[in-house]
């Protein structure tokens, strides 16, 4: 039941990810919710929606956070740890908002 590309860009409408890199970022979407959530009684598009949620927030976590400054001018951008958000935090946050209320969680929301 994994989102395709197409469903990342035109029914999720997902920028943040290059279509070389949703492949792997999807895959590590799903093992991570798989790991924490049962998620068999929530609608398939509501699954694949947070999905791709969890892939957004995974990406950000390897870039080592959230933007924290960009400029247009010598283009530059700069990503920085919030230290009151973790990792776990960013992914649990992201598919929270499309299947917490069909999930029992084996972790605790934040």
């Amino acid at each position: 039941m994994l989102p395709d590309y197409t469903f990342y860009t035109d029914t999720y409408y997902g920028n943040q990810i290059t279509e070389a890199d949703f492949p792997r970022l999807i895959s590590r979407a799903s093992a991570y919710l798989d790991g924490v959530c049962n998620i068999g009684n929530a609608p398939e598009d509501v699954v694949k929606k947070a999905l791709c949620a969890v892939a957004e927030a995974w990406q950000t976590n390897e870039q080592g956070g959230d933007v924290v400054s960009q400029s247009v001018g010598s283009w530059s951008k700069s990503y920085a740890q919030k230290k009151i958000k973790t990792d776990e935090q960013r992914l649990n946050e992201a598919a929270n908002l499309y299947i917490g209320k069909y999930c029992n969680m084996s972790v605790r929301w934040v």
